[in-house]
């Protein structure tokens, strides 16, 4: 069929190029049949393969070494052709065998099990570091337990390389790159796990050892770095849903960091004002109310001095005021010398203490309250095992309903259900009624008469809320029967209309020779 039409200039040339290309790239082209590639004039066009050009070489009288040498590239070809395929197949077989792999490594290290092994692990090392703190000042245990803490040291050293490289393993190199939270995260952990693990375990004893570097206090105090393998409780925190509040306190502390920043800032600024009118208003009093003063007096003003006399001592005095720490003996001494220092001291207390320290407070709440609602994880997570719950209660009350255990459900057993006691509190929690039944299986059942599991739980899932979620679904479902039975009409209407079409064309043909034979 295509032989028989001609092939345009365009078409002609596309094709010349598609040639040219195959054969500068060392590809092989697929045979083509001839006939498609057939011109005007009978010739063969220039998009045939290499082998249809050997068969056209081969009608010339050639001598059969010429011919042997023809065919012997399209034989080459033809095997490198079968081994890149091959190797293409090999190749796609491994790279699908290792993401089956990768997926279940990483359903492994995402799985509940494995973060609460992590995290009894990381708590026994904790205690662990805490026992040999202890033993380094006290020495009040024996040397058995000594050599227990350094076995349990380089256990817990391999535990956390072999977790380390695990998580490398599932979720790639790229996600120690930290370029946001949670690969931060994944960073800051692999640090730990590196540098107080294995560089401080293995590496730095081992170069002691060989002689390479000298155990002095330089290099013997860097072992302190191990305390900061502490900071792994922060992963199980935010890992584990039981540590959740935890992790929320630890979360706000972190958002409250630039809060307690700019705290300092102010409450620096604040005392430094005050101190300065300290110093020039009741300070320079008492300095004056000593000369006059008796030797008892002038003793006292002077145990007063450390206190007062200076910048740095007024500024430390006004903070111990601010942490509410005892400052009544003192006070009570300069109120007999400077009277009216008493609305000097308050001042202070009422604008640091009662406003700007519980300003800072309902900050930092704000902002934790801010972050846990917006800690999409942990919403995740909840959404997740709410989900789980649910198609679990769904599945007993299947299971329940399903009294021949044929795995659907017929209008018998689904009426059953409500006249149970057990079943009817079921339905209750789900928010249906006994009286509702019919309307229920109406709603569930897809014409068959009988509902099946997916019927089951797709219903009951979507349905499962308060009423205004039911009578949304009751619309949806009255909506696709509707348009079920508005479809049959419509197709029966279009094809009879079709054919009436067709009827009305045929007469109209057949009523063309009889007009023309009136008309003549």
């Amino acid at each position: 069929p295509l032989g028989s039409e001609p092939v345009g200039e365009v078409e002609a040339s596309r094709r010349a190029a598609a040639g040219e290309e195959h054969e500068d790239l060392g590809q092989m082209a697929s045979p083509c049949s001839g006939e498609a590639c057939v011109a005007e004039d009978g010739q063969r066009g220039p998009s045939c393969s290499i082998e249809t050009r050997s068969d056209e070489r081969s009608t010339e009288p050639d001598t059969p070494e010429l011919q042997a040498s023809s065919s012997t590239p399209v034989t080459t070809k033809r095997r490198w052709s079968s081994r890149l395929r091959a190797g293409s197949l090999l190749s796609m077989g491994s790279q699908a065998a290792q993401s089956e792999t990768t997926r279940r490594l990483k359903r492994f290290v995402s799985s509940m099990g494995f973060e609460c092994t992590c995290a009894a692990v990381i708590f026994l090392n904790c205690i662990c570091m805490g026992v040999e703190a202890h033993q380094t000042v006290t020495h009040s245990y024996g040397r058995d337990v000594d050599l227990g803490l350094a076995l349990s040291e380089h256990f817990f050293t391999a535990f956390f390389l072999i977790e380390f490289l695990i998580r490398v393993k599932a979720d790639g190199w790229r996600s120690l790159v930290p370029v946001n939270a949670e690969r931060r995260s994944n960073f800051l952990d692999a640090i730990l796990v590196l540098v107080s693990g294995v560089f401080l375990t293995w590496l730095l004893p081992l170069a002691t050892w060989l002689g390479d570097v000298s155990a002095d206090g330089n290099i013997q105090s860097l072992s302190v770095l191990r305390a900061f393998r502490l900071a792994r409780l922060v992963r199980v925190f935010r890992k584990v849903p039981l540590f959740r509040e935890a992790w929320m306190l630890i979360r706000g502390l972190s958002d409250s960091v630039r809060t307690l920043l700019w705290t300092v800032v102010v409450i620096f600024f604040v005392t430094y004002v005050f101190a300065i009118f300290g110093l020039v208003l009741m300070v320079s009093e008492l300095l004056s109310v000593r000369q006059s003063a008796g030797p008892e007096d002038a003793a006292r003003i002077d145990e007063l001095m450390p206190l007062l006399g200076g910048l740095d001592n007024l500024m430390y005095t006004l903070i111990q005021i601010l942490t509410l720490d005892s400052f009544h003996d003192f006070m009570r001494d300069i109120l007999r010398y400077v009277p009216w220092s008493w609305v000097y001291w308050y001042s202070y207390m009422a604008f640091a203490v009662f406003v700007l320290m519980n300003l800072v407070t309902a900050i930092i709440v704000e902002n934790a309250m801010a972050s846990s609602q917006s800690d999409h994880e942990h919403a995740l997570q909840e959404k997740a095992m709410k989900r789980k719950r649910d198609l679990t209660e769904l599945r007993n009350l299947f299971l329940l309903m399903d009294a021949d255990g044929s795995g659907t459900l017929s209008w018998d057993e689904f009426q059953q259900s409500f006249a149970d006691p057990v079943m009817k509190k079921k339905w209750m929690l789900l928010d249906f009624q006994a009286e509702e039944g019919q309307e229920l299986f109406k709603l569930l059942d897809d014409g068959d008469g009988e509902i099946e599991t997916a019927e089951f739980f797709d219903g009951l899932t979507r349905m499962k809320g308060p009423a205004q979620a039911k009578d949304v679904y009751r619309l949806q479902k009255s909506i696709a029967k509707l348009r079920e039975e508005l479809e049959v009409p419509g197709m029966a209407r279009s094809v009879c209309m079709r054919m009436s079409h067709r009827s009305s064309k045929s007469s109209s043909m057949l009523d063309l020779p009889v007009a023309l034979g009136r008309g003549a």
